[in-house]
């Protein structure tokens, strides 16, 4: 039998250039025809600055936040609006020894 090679990483994005990637494309051309929609109801004295917002709209939406570099600022809006409000979620995080000894130096009891 022939040996086969497996992917290891099928849900990877497609790569237009260095920054771009397919799926930032297919947002850039939703919002230019959102923009070219709504521009019909915008008073033409604003047309302008209605096109320099939506087009920093449009490159804030795609850009990766360092806090969350595998996710876009589009896809972090989109799960905070969609997020239950009636659950709790607790964060778990890493405490260095050194900076609880420091705390419970200030606080002036052990815990």
């Amino acid at each position: 039998m022939a040996m086969y090679r497996i992917p290891q990483n099928v849900s990877s994005e497609l790569k237009i250039n260095k920054a771009l990637y397919l799926t930032d494309l297919f947002l850039l051309m939703g919002l230019l025809l959102f923009t070219f929609v709504m521009s019909n109801i915008v008073h033409s004295s604003l047309i302008l600055f209605f096109y320099v917002f939506m087009a920093i709209l449009a490159g804030l939406l795609i850009i990766r936040p360092a806090t969350n570099p595998k996710k876009r600022i589009y896809e972090a809006i989109f799960f905070a609006i969609r997020r239950r409000k009636d659950t709790y979620t607790a964060i778990d995080y890493v405490v260095d020894d050194e900076a609880e000894e420091e705390q419970e130096e200030h606080d002036g009891y052990i815990r």
